[in-house]
């Protein structure tokens, strides 16, 4: 995720102009960018969801693993912070965590 978060473009000094702090408002949002957080947190909560903890413990996982990716992203001059790839990742995360707890044990059932 890190990686993905670093194309090129990097500068010693923070980008704090480019931050989005307001979820679905920042128009450097594109469907491509929403569309791989939402893919790339889906794994992530699959493999979460087999620990124990609930559901809390993974919203706040996704959060912040999303969130230490988007800081990184304070020191790149072409990639955009937003708080919508943030909600983009824990609703990934969410899915993957409902594939694993609903739709694999009603699989194996049937």
């Amino acid at each position: 995720m890190w990686i993905a978060s670093f194309p090129v473009g990097l500068t010693a000094d923070p980008q704090w102009h480019r931050i989005s702090l307001v979820p679905f408002t920042d128009p450097a949002d594109k469907i491509l960018d929403l569309g791989v957080n939402l893919l790339m947190f889906i794994p992530f909560g699959y493999a979460f969801a087999a620990r124990p903890g609930g559901l809390l413990r993974l919203i706040a996982a996704a959060a912040l693993t999303s969130i230490s990716a988007e800081l990184l992203q304070l020191f790149s001059t072409i990639r955009y912070p937003s708080s919508t790839d943030v909600v983009y990742a824990v609703v990934g995360a969410l899915i993957g965590a409902a594939v694993r707890l609903w739709v694999v044990p009603a699989r194996d059932a049937g």
